[in-house]
């Protein structure tokens, strides 16, 4: 910008007078330039950080100036969240939704705000009128949700038959298995005269992680005030001692446990599971990718079938008795001539026994280790054969290493997770993202990550936020610049002991339930950053925003970790920060919720979805009539022009 007082060097060969009138003129218009582009910034700096003034006492001014100079450099730049963001997007309107109530259950419309049509949907289930009064009184739950209304007359038959049911994140699945067995042990003691005893059991509940375990027992704790049922939680981190103290001086009705903890009270004498009437595998998929096999087998295998099991060749129909115990292999001295007998067709059979007791199991997705165990078609209720097939047989092989390679292939069968046959339902929402849920995907590029989520916390008001990382160092990273920019967070994630991880848990949950602390992301501890162990079975219903700094690496995860919030029937938000390395998934994620469509089988691979693939648009396909027609519409054959 000139000076008023020189004159140009370029004006020298001008007269003074003359020279001095055009510096002059310069000199305003250079001025009234920067006055405009001040003007236009500060214009585009109000417009957009209109929405991230948050009110502050005078008194404390860190986060507001952190706040300002983020968005000032993001508007320099053009780098902001909201500039990068996509457009938001959610399911159809009149797509499924597994965690709102189903109100079909009551026959007359008028009447469904009045308490008692609330207490007769719970009634019409089949449910004691003291387990409906503490659903509505205790737990606010009016009506019961779709998979609960499928479930709970499932297990309230006479005839216990195994069972499997899938439903969405926050649809209400503990309360589905909870409630029923619930009411069978009431009235046990009612009919039947069962003496309650120390130390055994009736309903084992396995869960993959100590938190959930913890999340589960409280629940029954709210329901037995009523039904007069003890509970015990086994978990890890907790003292042995109190533990067996615990289930030695009361009658113990339900536990609770973690399999790795189980196993060790169980091995110590502190537990017997000889009136073990119902086991229920919480989180199933979990448990399964956690690899908590073997643990189930010790503990599963004993209850459910005899200690000998039989080797059936299917071949001659010839039964052999096996001496491996729990589906374990044969010596190999025996199976020398496996080879021309025909390998294949020999299978291991576990003899169940009459008075096993009877598997619930859960579970949010349908993973490919969850089809495995269940059998092929998820809609049946028979799948003996068609588990066998995809549990493992034989690999066509050729050279010196057949017999070995079907060996373990045998091996590796009989060592897989077997269960009886289980009736499976299904509700129309799995797989599927909430209808209630607003999605907004923000594009990264070469603008750096932590910026942008400090630009999205301070452009979202929310109660409470879940920032998701795919590695531990990843949420230490997200910390540091959270205590950087002075907003407070809580770390949760593999590294941390125990007790710290339910201490940070606990102070989450606690501010999430205040009503009286204000909506705000940096005074309280509202923000919780975690790993993906926090995105299984975790109900918060207080959280209504999910930030993903890292984008999950399958779509399975993008579900699990979405369904963190608009749980029951409120609503929420996800805001998933997409790398360049994550926009095929991101995009395949983001058209199937647009068209209502499951996410099961979304792949991250390019190749998926070009012309002709799995997910791409297939080449048109020409009959004969259509092309003699474009021969005779067209001009004359390639030979003829040519001559």
């Amino acid at each position: 910008m000139m000076m008023s007082g020189k004159i140009p060097r370029s004006c020298a060969f001008l007269g003074s007078s003359t020279a001095a009138s055009i510096s002059s003129r310069s000199s305003r218009a250079a001025t009234s330039a920067s006055t405009s582009r001040s003007l236009l910034f500060q214009r585009k700096f109000e417009t957009i950080t209109k929405p991230l003034q948050h009110q502050y006492s005078n008194n404390y001014n860190g986060p507001q100036r952190t706040i300002s100079h983020l968005s000032a450099k993001a508007i320099s730049s053009d780098e902001s969240a909201i500039s990068k963001s996509r457009i938001p997007f959610r399911m159809p309107k009149n797509s499924a939704d597994d965690s709102s109530p189903s109100s079909n259950n009551s026959n007359n419309k008028n009447d469904v705000d009045t308490g008692t049509t609330k207490s007769l949907s719970w009634n019409r289930l089949g449910l004691l009128t003291e387990l409906c009064s503490s659903l509505r009184d205790e737990l606010y739950l009016p009506m019961p949700t779709p998979v609960q209304s499928l479930v709970i007359p499932q297990l309230l038959k006479e005839e216990k038959e195994s069972l499997a049911f899938l439903a969405a994140t926050g649809s209400g699945k503990t309360l589905a298995y909870v409630l029923p067995l619930m009411q069978q042990l009431k009235h046990q003691e009612m009919f039947e005269s069962y003496e309650r005893r120390p130390k055994r059991p009736r309903v084992l509940i396995l869960a993959p992680t100590r938190e959930l375990a913890t999340q589960i027992t409280a629940v029954i704790k709210s329901l037995s005030h009523s039904v007069k049922l003890s509970t015990q939680a086994l978990v890890g981190g907790v003292d042995k001692g109190t533990q067996r103290k615990a289930l030695e001086n009361r009658p113990v009705d339900v536990v609770v446990a973690t399999p790795g903890r189980l196993l060790q009270q169980w091995k110590n004498g502190n537990l017997f599971l000889g009136a073990v009437q119902t086991i229920v595998l919480d989180e199933m998929d979990t448990m399964l990718e956690q690899g908590f096999q073997r643990e189930l087998r010790e503990i599963m295998y004993p209850l459910l079938y005899n200690a000998k099991s039989k080797e059936i060749d299917n071949g001659d129909q010839q039964q052999k008795k096996k001496d491996g115990g729990w589906g374990g292999t044969t010596n190999n001295k025996s199976t020398k001539n496996k080879k021309t007998s025909g390998n294949k067709n020999s299978s291991s059979t576990l003899v169940l026994k009459e008075t096993a007791p009877q598997i619930v199991m859960t579970s949010a997705t349908m993973t490919q280790s969850v089809q495995k165990l269940l059998g092929e078609n998820p809609k049946t209720s028979k799948l003996s054969i068609t588990a066998k097939r995809l549990h493992g047989g034989g690999i066509p092989t050729n050279g010196a290493n057949t017999e070995k390679r079907s060996q373990q292939q045998q091996n590796d069968n009989d060592n897989k997770l077997k269960f009886p046959p289980m009736t499976i339902v299904s509700t129309p929402g799995l797989h599927k993202a909430v209808p209630r849920l607003e999605q907004i995907f923000v594009d990264v590029g070469n603008t750096d990550k932590i910026s942008l989520l400090l630009d999205v916390i301070a452009s979202q008001k929310a109660k409470a936020t879940i920032v998701f990382c795919n590695t531990a160092s990843s949420v230490r990273a997200v910390q540091y610049a959270f205590q950087e920019s002075r907003i407070q967070s809580l770390g949760y994630h593999g590294d941390l002991n125990s007790v710290t991880r339910t201490d940070n848990l606990k102070k989450f949950r606690t501010t999430a339930k205040d009503d009286f602390k204000k909506i705000d992301n940096f005074d309280n501890n509202n923000i919780l950053v975690c790993t993906d162990i926090a995105a299984r079975g975790l109900d918060i219903p207080q959280v209504d925003n999910v930030v993903m700094f890292d984008f999950p690496l399958n779509a399975m995860d993008y579900l699990h970790r979405s369904g963190r919030t608009a749980r029951g029937t409120g609503k929420g938000r996800v805001t998933a920060l997409v790398a360049k390395r994550d926009k095929v998934l991101a995009t395949g994620i983001e058209q199937a919720v647009l068209r209502g469509e499951t996410l099961d089988g979304i792949s991250s691979r390019k190749s998926d979805y070009m012309p002709g693939a799995r997910f791409g648009v297939k080449p048109k396909s020409y009959n004969t009539a259509q092309k003699r027609g474009r021969a005779r519409r067209g001009s004359a054959p390639r030979d003829s022009r040519r001559r």
